[in-house]
């Protein structure tokens, strides 16, 4: 990788950080305690959810569910929103991945975990 697209070490350390809080599945065994650990632990699952069509609230809770270890489906799901990569309706009975571009850091966490031997 070139040196211009390289991470900068604040972003290595906070990428490193965040992937062990990620088994080698992908599954989120954690929640991060930092703001930015925990942003970035959202695109990672924001990057497993379909990208098209609307889900409802039981199908939305069933996938998060499985995709990490805490049993804490709900903060995720608040989260996502918040973060304006997932949407509802105002009765919130129905969901939608929004589609947005991910950002270089969350990419780079993506491959790390993907890259990991399961």
């Amino acid at each position: 990788m070139p040196a211009e697209h390289q991470p900068d070490p604040a972003s290595e350390k906070r990428i490193t950080r965040t992937a062990r809080c990620f088994d080698a599945t992908g599954r989120l065994l954690r929640w991060p305690s930092r703001r930015a650990d925990q942003e970035l632990a959202l695109w990672v699952i924001w990057s497993q959810m379909p990208d098209d069509g609307q889900l409802s609230e039981l199908e939305i809770n069933a996938m998060l569910r499985t995709w990490h270890d805490y049993e804490d489906y709900v903060l995720l799901r608040r989260e996502l929103c918040d973060l304006d990569l997932l949407r509802r309706t105002p009765d919130g009975r129905i969901y939608r991945r929004i589609a947005r571009e991910m950002p270089p850091e969350a990419e780079a966490l993506l491959a790390r975990i993907q890259a990991e031997p399961a």
